[in-house]
């Protein structure tokens, strides 16, 4: 499978990260939670196995491609 790298030097803007979709291991998806005014709250909604959906992985990449 194709992937982006992870980098941590990349923003991601609050309307970005806001709609970002994930999916787990049994085809379950769902949103991040505990977004407030763009900025993640808690950390929980980011723990477990999750990938991002095909469709959400779009914008990550082309912001991450321009910062190359």
């Amino acid at each position: 499978m194709d992937a982006t790298p992870v980098r941590f030097d990349v923003p991601i803007p609050g309307d970005v990260l806001a709609g970002l979709t994930w999916r787990n291991r049994r085809g379950r998806t769902r949103g991040l939670k505990y977004v407030v005014d763009g900025r993640p709250e808690r950390s929980v909604s980011l723990q477990g196995f999750y990938r991002l959906t095909s469709e959400s992985a779009d914008e990550p990449a082309k912001l991450i491609g321009h910062a190359a």
